[in-house]
């Protein structure tokens, strides 16, 4: 009994599997931003996944990707083709996050929604580039890389709120990188010897002009041995597997949430650097067994 009152005091509870997390919150929240882990299998399979196996009366009507607008013709075109031409993507490598690599994954959460279109004409999802137009640019100066850095989730939320008001009633679905997803947190770049701050990412403009989103991270190990965040590090081992857990107060004590980021050349300081992780972020997904994405190398790859 003792220890279960101290599991209580220390963990959030109880955890749940990811995919039936992700359904539930959709039935609950209208707008629900699930975090990418670009160089990982397991959160592109979870999103095919729930598109396969939605129910026609929680679907999603809208799927936002973190993928450059200009290649909004493309996507429109491969799921308008018919019979089915993942050509239009591969001849088009933007569309599938070239940058990171391109992966069979991610070609995948295109193919679930072109199913699910095919087996529901009436009810049809649609696919965002909801990115920046032709981002990743290629700065040509530090200065333009971190302007470019600390304006891109203001402009980005600028324009998904202009969708968001055409389609007030939508069921949405945000999928990009985890940190696009944090509310009332912003931060410092520091690119060579600039720097530059911002005082949110995309989610925290959504949510300071009313837009209710809620947001589940998605975490796991890194190359370095830990998490993005401390959160992950101190769920993590709770269970052997991978599972989602709702964020509550019992993480609270854990009050520097995140771990900075330190690349060659770049650095990322959360701004405030210490706060409850709740207060950005709605829940987690744990990432205890991950792959790496399969990339496809040649046009032969393209069937699968």
């Amino acid at each position: 009994p003792l220890l279960c009152v101290l599991r209580t005091l220390l963990y959030p509870g109880p955890p749940s599997e990811p995919l039936r997390f992700v359904q539930e919150a959709l039935r609950q929240h209208q707008i629900v931003f699930l975090g990418d882990i670009h160089p990982l299998a397991e959160p592109k399979l979870l999103v095919a996944r729930l598109i396969r196996e939605q129910g026609a009366d929680q679907a999603i009507d809208l799927l936002a990707l973190e993928v450059a607008a200009e290649q909004q013709e493309w996507i429109d075109r491969y799921l308008s083709s018919d019979p089915e031409d993942t050509r239009i993507l591969l001849d088009h490598p933007r569309t599938l996050r070239a940058h990171w690599g391109i992966s069979l994954e991610y070609l995948d959460i295109y193919r679930a929604v072109y199913q699910w279109n095919r087996g529901h004409p009436n009810q049809q999802i649609r696919v965002l580039a909801a990115d920046l137009l032709g981002w990743p640019m290629t700065p040509l100066t530090p200065q333009m890389a971190a302007r470019g850095f600390v304006n891109r989730d203001m402009r980005i939320a600028t324009s998904f709120r202009g969708e968001l008001q055409r389609h007030p009633d939508w069921r949405v679905l945000i999928f990009m990188g985890g940190y696009h997803g944090l509310k009332e947190v912003g931060g410092r770049v520091a690119i060579g010897r600039v720097q530059d701050r911002f005082e949110r990412w995309f989610a925290g403009y959504l949510l300071d002009e009313g837009a209710e989103v809620y947001t589940i991270l998605t975490d796991a190990r890194q190359a370095v041995g830990h998490g993005a965040t401390r959160v992950f590090d101190h769920l993590a081992g709770t269970s052997a597997g991978n599972f989602a857990v709702a964020l509550d107060s019992t993480t609270d004590s854990i009050g520097d949430p995140l771990h900075d980021v330190k690349q060659d050349g770049f650095s990322l300081e959360f701004q405030p650097a210490r706060f409850a992780l709740r207060h950005a972020a709605d829940a987690m997904v744990v990432l205890n067994r991950t792959a790496p994405i399969r990339l496809i190398h040649h046009r032969g790859d393209r069937e699968h």
